[in-house]
Protein backbone atom coordinates (compact mmCIF):
# COMPACT_ATOMS: atom_id res chain seq x y z
CA UNK A 1 0.00 0.00 0.00
CA UNK A 2 2.95 1.83 0.70
CA UNK A 3 4.77 1.83 -2.84
CA UNK A 4 1.35 2.06 -4.10
CA UNK A 5 0.76 5.36 -2.82
CA UNK A 6 3.96 6.77 -3.15
CA UNK A 7 3.60 5.78 -7.21
CA UNK A 8 0.33 7.43 -7.45
CA UNK A 9 1.48 10.68 -5.53
CA UNK A 10 4.35 11.32 -7.20
CA UNK A 11 2.60 10.37 -10.53
CA UNK A 12 -0.28 12.94 -9.63
CA UNK A 13 2.34 15.95 -8.57
CA UNK A 14 4.19 15.16 -12.23
CA UNK A 15 0.39 15.35 -14.23
CA UNK A 16 -0.34 18.52 -11.91
CA UNK A 17 3.07 20.37 -13.00
CA UNK A 18 2.18 19.32 -17.01
CA UNK A 19 -1.61 20.50 -16.40
CA UNK A 20 -0.56 23.97 -14.97
CA UNK A 21 2.07 24.11 -17.71
CA UNK A 22 -0.38 22.97 -20.30
CA UNK A 23 -4.01 24.01 -19.47
CA UNK A 24 -4.44 27.91 -21.10
CA UNK A 25 -2.69 26.52 -24.29
CA UNK A 26 -4.46 25.65 -27.76
CA UNK A 27 -3.52 21.42 -27.62
CA UNK A 28 -4.41 22.11 -31.55
CA UNK A 29 -1.72 24.39 -32.03
CA UNK A 30 0.96 22.69 -29.86
CA UNK A 31 -0.39 18.97 -31.72
CA UNK A 32 0.67 20.88 -35.11
CA UNK A 33 4.11 22.17 -34.02
CA UNK A 34 4.99 19.43 -32.82
CA UNK A 35 4.18 17.56 -36.41
CA UNK A 36 6.47 20.14 -37.89
CA UNK A 37 9.31 18.39 -35.98
CA UNK A 38 11.50 15.72 -38.56
CA UNK A 39 10.94 12.57 -37.37
CA UNK A 40 14.17 11.13 -38.74
CA UNK A 41 16.43 13.55 -36.76
CA UNK A 42 14.97 12.93 -33.22
CA UNK A 43 15.26 8.87 -34.36
CA UNK A 44 18.72 9.20 -34.90
CA UNK A 45 19.13 11.24 -31.17
CA UNK A 46 17.51 7.98 -29.90
CA UNK A 47 20.83 5.86 -31.15
CA UNK A 48 22.65 7.76 -28.20
CA UNK A 49 20.26 7.38 -25.47
CA UNK A 50 20.79 3.90 -25.92
CA UNK A 51 24.62 3.80 -26.73
CA UNK A 52 24.68 5.88 -23.22
CA UNK A 53 22.46 3.67 -21.36
CA UNK A 54 24.76 0.66 -22.63
CA UNK A 55 28.17 2.57 -21.78
CA UNK A 56 26.68 3.20 -18.16
CA UNK A 57 25.83 -0.38 -17.73
CA UNK A 58 30.06 -0.90 -18.79
CA UNK A 59 31.23 1.25 -16.46
CA UNK A 60 29.56 -0.52 -13.66
CA UNK A 61 30.75 -3.50 -14.71
CA UNK A 62 34.02 -1.98 -13.40
CA UNK A 63 33.12 -1.72 -10.32
CA UNK A 64 31.42 -4.75 -9.96
CA UNK A 65 34.42 -6.64 -11.09
CA UNK A 66 36.64 -4.63 -8.79
CA UNK A 67 34.98 -7.09 -5.72
CA UNK A 68 35.80 -10.22 -7.34
CA UNK A 69 32.82 -11.10 -9.09
CA UNK A 70 32.63 -11.51 -12.76
CA UNK A 71 28.98 -11.97 -13.69
CA UNK A 72 28.05 -12.08 -18.04
CA UNK A 73 28.70 -8.69 -19.37
CA UNK A 74 25.02 -9.09 -20.95
CA UNK A 75 23.54 -9.29 -17.68
CA UNK A 76 24.92 -6.05 -16.38
CA UNK A 77 23.83 -4.16 -19.31
CA UNK A 78 20.40 -5.72 -19.33
CA UNK A 79 19.81 -4.69 -15.74
CA UNK A 80 20.97 -1.19 -16.52
CA UNK A 81 18.38 -0.92 -19.37
CA UNK A 82 15.96 -2.50 -17.51
CA UNK A 83 16.62 0.08 -14.95
CA UNK A 84 15.25 2.71 -16.62
CA UNK A 85 11.22 1.08 -17.49
CA UNK A 86 10.83 -0.15 -13.54
CA UNK A 87 11.38 3.72 -12.82
CA UNK A 88 8.35 4.81 -14.72
CA UNK A 89 6.30 2.91 -12.66
CA UNK A 90 7.71 3.86 -9.63
CA UNK A 91 10.43 6.27 -8.63
CA UNK A 92 14.19 5.35 -8.01
CA UNK A 93 12.61 1.29 -7.76
CA UNK A 94 14.79 0.84 -10.71
CA UNK A 95 17.58 1.83 -9.26
CA UNK A 96 16.85 -1.01 -6.60
CA UNK A 97 15.60 -3.33 -8.95
CA UNK A 98 18.83 -3.11 -10.87
CA UNK A 99 20.91 -3.90 -8.21
CA UNK A 100 18.53 -6.64 -6.98
CA UNK A 101 17.75 -8.46 -10.00
CA UNK A 102 21.96 -8.78 -10.88
CA UNK A 103 22.22 -10.37 -7.39
CA UNK A 104 19.46 -12.95 -8.03
CA UNK A 105 20.49 -13.99 -11.15
CA UNK A 106 24.07 -13.88 -11.04
CA UNK A 107 24.31 -14.74 -7.00
CA UNK A 108 26.17 -11.74 -5.91
CA UNK A 109 25.58 -10.08 -2.16
CA UNK A 110 23.04 -7.59 -2.24
CA UNK A 111 25.12 -5.07 -0.20
CA UNK A 112 27.93 -5.47 -2.84
CA UNK A 113 25.68 -4.75 -5.96
CA UNK A 114 24.51 -1.51 -3.85
CA UNK A 115 27.75 -0.27 -3.17
CA UNK A 116 28.93 -0.58 -6.93
CA UNK A 117 25.66 0.96 -7.60
CA UNK A 118 26.69 3.85 -5.08
CA UNK A 119 29.85 4.63 -5.86
CA UNK A 120 28.62 4.75 -9.54
CA UNK A 121 25.73 6.98 -9.29
CA UNK A 122 27.89 9.01 -7.33
CA UNK A 123 30.39 9.59 -10.64
CA UNK A 124 27.13 10.93 -12.22
CA UNK A 125 26.01 13.15 -9.66
CA UNK A 126 29.19 14.51 -9.93
CA UNK A 127 29.25 14.88 -13.07
CA UNK A 128 25.85 16.28 -13.58
CA UNK A 129 27.42 19.22 -11.20
CA UNK A 130 29.93 19.35 -13.25
CA UNK A 131 28.15 20.02 -16.42
CA UNK A 132 25.75 22.65 -14.77
CA UNK A 133 29.13 24.32 -13.41
CA UNK A 134 30.25 24.19 -16.81
CA UNK A 135 27.48 25.89 -18.41
CA UNK A 136 26.73 28.43 -15.80
CA UNK A 137 30.31 29.64 -16.44
CA UNK A 138 30.15 29.31 -19.93
CA UNK A 139 26.82 31.34 -20.52
CA UNK A 140 26.19 33.27 -16.97
CA UNK A 141 23.92 35.48 -18.30
CA UNK A 142 21.18 33.17 -19.30
CA UNK A 143 21.13 32.16 -15.34
CA UNK A 144 20.70 35.51 -14.20
CA UNK A 145 17.75 36.28 -16.63
CA UNK A 146 16.48 32.42 -16.00
CA UNK A 147 16.53 33.73 -12.35
CA UNK A 148 14.71 36.85 -13.03
CA UNK A 149 11.92 35.38 -15.32
CA UNK A 150 11.57 32.60 -12.62
CA UNK A 151 11.81 34.14 -9.26
CA UNK A 152 9.53 31.54 -7.42
CA UNK A 153 12.36 28.74 -7.90
CA UNK A 154 14.74 30.66 -6.30
CA UNK A 155 11.98 31.57 -3.89
CA UNK A 156 11.46 27.55 -3.11
CA UNK A 157 14.74 27.16 -2.91
CA UNK A 158 15.23 29.58 -0.05
CA UNK A 159 12.42 28.96 1.42
CA UNK A 160 13.16 25.25 1.57
CA UNK A 161 16.80 26.02 3.51
CA UNK A 162 15.66 28.51 5.61
CA UNK A 163 12.84 26.08 6.60
CA UNK A 164 12.37 26.25 10.66
CA UNK A 165 11.24 22.62 9.84
CA UNK A 166 14.81 21.71 8.01
CA UNK A 167 16.39 22.91 10.24
CA UNK A 168 14.82 21.37 13.17
CA UNK A 169 15.26 17.99 11.47
CA UNK A 170 18.58 18.67 11.04
CA UNK A 171 19.23 19.26 15.01
CA UNK A 172 17.51 15.53 15.55
CA UNK A 173 19.28 13.58 13.33
CA UNK A 174 22.66 15.06 14.84
CA UNK A 175 21.42 13.82 18.37
CA UNK A 176 20.59 10.61 17.00
CA UNK A 177 24.04 10.17 16.05
CA UNK A 178 25.66 11.23 19.05
CA UNK A 179 23.42 8.84 20.84
CA UNK A 180 24.13 6.21 18.35
CA UNK A 181 27.69 6.73 18.85
CA UNK A 182 27.74 7.18 22.82
CA UNK A 183 25.07 5.33 24.90
CA UNK A 184 24.36 2.64 22.05
CA UNK A 185 27.70 2.35 20.86
CA UNK A 186 27.70 -1.69 22.16
CA UNK A 187 24.15 -2.57 21.72
CA UNK A 188 23.69 -5.44 19.10
CA UNK A 189 22.43 -3.72 16.82
CA UNK A 190 25.32 -1.13 16.21
CA UNK A 191 27.68 -3.54 16.56
CA UNK A 192 25.97 -5.48 12.83
CA UNK A 193 26.07 -1.41 11.47
CA UNK A 194 29.37 -1.07 13.05
CA UNK A 195 30.56 -4.48 11.19
CA UNK A 196 28.73 -3.54 7.73
CA UNK A 197 30.30 -0.24 7.86
CA UNK A 198 33.94 -1.50 8.28
CA UNK A 199 32.59 -4.16 5.03
CA UNK A 200 31.88 -1.12 2.88
CA UNK A 201 34.89 0.71 3.96
CA UNK A 202 37.15 -2.67 2.84
CA UNK A 203 35.07 -2.61 -0.83
CA UNK A 204 35.55 0.85 -1.41
CA UNK A 205 39.07 0.70 -0.65
CA UNK A 206 39.13 -2.22 -3.40
CA UNK A 207 37.40 -0.45 -5.68
CA UNK A 208 39.79 2.23 -5.00
CA UNK A 209 42.53 0.00 -6.08
CA UNK A 210 40.98 -0.38 -9.64
CA UNK A 211 43.46 -0.08 -12.46
CA UNK A 212 40.81 1.09 -14.99
CA UNK A 213 40.52 4.08 -13.33
CA UNK A 214 41.48 6.12 -16.74
CA UNK A 215 38.68 3.92 -18.41
CA UNK A 216 36.41 5.08 -15.90
CA UNK A 217 36.74 8.56 -16.14
CA UNK A 218 37.06 8.09 -20.32
CA UNK A 219 33.77 6.34 -20.25
CA UNK A 220 32.05 8.76 -18.17
CA UNK A 221 32.74 11.47 -20.63
CA UNK A 222 31.54 9.06 -23.00
CA UNK A 223 28.43 8.62 -21.38
CA UNK A 224 27.54 12.14 -20.40
CA UNK A 225 27.97 13.09 -24.00
CA UNK A 226 26.02 10.58 -25.73
CA UNK A 227 23.28 11.50 -23.40
CA UNK A 228 24.20 15.55 -24.52
CA UNK A 229 23.53 14.53 -28.14
CA UNK A 230 20.38 12.25 -27.35
CA UNK A 231 18.95 15.51 -26.17
CA UNK A 232 20.95 18.38 -28.47
CA UNK A 233 20.35 16.55 -31.47
CA UNK A 234 16.83 16.77 -31.08
CA UNK A 235 16.79 20.84 -31.82
CA UNK A 236 17.65 20.05 -35.38
CA UNK A 237 14.18 18.39 -35.49
CA UNK A 238 12.67 22.25 -35.64
CA UNK A 239 12.87 25.66 -37.07
CA UNK A 240 12.69 27.33 -34.27
CA UNK A 241 15.34 25.51 -32.12
CA UNK A 242 17.97 24.27 -34.88
CA UNK A 243 19.76 27.85 -34.89
CA UNK A 244 20.14 28.35 -31.27
CA UNK A 245 23.24 26.41 -31.46
CA UNK A 246 25.35 23.82 -28.87
CA UNK A 247 25.91 25.95 -25.68
CA UNK A 248 22.08 26.94 -25.85
CA UNK A 249 21.44 23.42 -26.12
CA UNK A 250 24.09 22.54 -23.48
CA UNK A 251 21.88 25.07 -20.70
CA UNK A 252 18.98 23.25 -21.46
CA UNK A 253 20.47 19.90 -21.24
CA UNK A 254 22.02 21.05 -17.86
CA UNK A 255 18.38 22.16 -16.99
CA UNK A 256 17.22 19.08 -17.24
CA UNK A 257 19.21 17.24 -15.12
CA UNK A 258 17.60 19.90 -12.27
CA UNK A 259 14.45 18.06 -13.54
CA UNK A 260 15.42 14.85 -13.30
CA UNK A 261 16.48 15.06 -9.89
CA UNK A 262 12.92 15.42 -8.54
CA UNK A 263 11.67 12.27 -7.57
CA UNK A 264 8.94 11.85 -10.02
CA UNK A 265 8.14 8.60 -12.59
CA UNK A 266 10.61 9.50 -15.44
CA UNK A 267 10.90 13.28 -14.64
CA UNK A 268 7.62 13.85 -15.73
CA UNK A 269 6.59 17.42 -14.88
CA UNK A 270 10.47 19.19 -13.81
CA UNK A 271 11.62 17.90 -16.69
CA UNK A 272 8.79 19.42 -19.06
CA UNK A 273 9.12 22.99 -17.19
CA UNK A 274 12.97 23.25 -16.76
CA UNK A 275 12.96 22.54 -20.64
CA UNK A 276 10.00 24.69 -21.35
CA UNK A 277 11.41 27.49 -19.12
CA UNK A 278 14.95 27.69 -20.59
CA UNK A 279 13.66 27.32 -23.98
CA UNK A 280 11.64 30.88 -23.50
CA UNK A 281 14.48 32.76 -21.83
CA UNK A 282 16.65 31.34 -24.87
CA UNK A 283 13.94 33.50 -26.57
CA UNK A 284 11.75 30.73 -27.87
CA UNK A 285 8.27 31.40 -28.02
CA UNK A 286 5.90 29.82 -25.13
CA UNK A 287 3.84 27.42 -27.70
CA UNK A 288 6.99 26.39 -29.10
CA UNK A 289 8.74 25.26 -26.28
CA UNK A 290 5.71 23.33 -25.07
CA UNK A 291 5.52 21.62 -28.02
CA UNK A 292 8.92 21.17 -27.99
CA UNK A 293 8.81 19.88 -24.12
CA UNK A 294 5.75 17.31 -25.01
CA UNK A 295 6.98 15.70 -28.47
CA UNK A 296 10.56 14.94 -27.43
CA UNK A 297 9.57 13.36 -23.72
CA UNK A 298 7.10 11.50 -25.38
CA UNK A 299 8.96 9.57 -28.08
CA UNK A 300 12.26 9.37 -25.27
CA UNK A 301 9.70 8.33 -23.09
CA UNK A 302 8.22 5.25 -25.20
CA UNK A 303 11.70 4.29 -26.34
CA UNK A 304 13.25 4.25 -22.74
CA UNK A 305 10.55 2.20 -21.64
CA UNK A 306 10.65 -0.16 -24.82
CA UNK A 307 14.61 -1.27 -24.41
CA UNK A 308 14.24 -1.35 -21.12
CA UNK A 309 11.42 -3.66 -20.80
CA UNK A 310 13.55 -5.68 -23.64
CA UNK A 311 15.86 -5.67 -21.08
CA UNK A 312 13.98 -6.83 -18.18
CA UNK A 313 12.60 -9.52 -20.20
CA UNK A 314 16.26 -10.54 -22.01
CA UNK A 315 17.72 -11.02 -18.24
CA UNK A 316 16.86 -14.47 -17.63
CA UNK A 317 17.56 -15.84 -21.10
CA UNK A 318 21.56 -14.23 -20.74
CA UNK A 319 23.73 -17.32 -21.30
CA UNK A 320 25.40 -18.34 -18.06
CA UNK A 321 28.64 -21.10 -17.60
CA UNK A 322 27.50 -24.76 -17.11
CA UNK A 323 24.20 -23.07 -17.06
CA UNK A 324 24.36 -22.15 -13.98
CA UNK A 325 25.39 -18.24 -12.86
CA UNK A 326 28.76 -17.97 -13.71
CA UNK A 327 30.19 -15.51 -10.60
CA UNK A 328 33.74 -15.76 -9.14
CA UNK A 329 34.63 -14.59 -5.96
CA UNK A 330 38.59 -13.76 -5.82
CA UNK A 331 39.05 -11.91 -2.97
Amino acid sequence: MKSALKTVLSLLLGLLIIWMMYRNTDLGELWQIAKSGNLVIIGISLIFGLLGNILRGLRWEFFVNSLGYRPPRASIVYATLGNYAVNFVLPRAGDVWRCGVVSKYDKIPFGKTVETFLVDKVIDVLAGLLVIFVSVALYIDFFISYFHDNPQFAENMSDFFSSAWIRLLLVALLLVVILLLTVFRKKPFMVKISKLLYTVKYDLKMIGKMKEKWRIIIYTILIWFCFYLYFYICFFAFDFTKELGPLAGLIVFAMTNIGISVPVQGGIGPWHFMVISSLVVLGVAENQALAFAGAVFTIQSVWQILYGLFGVFTLPYVKRENGKLATVKII
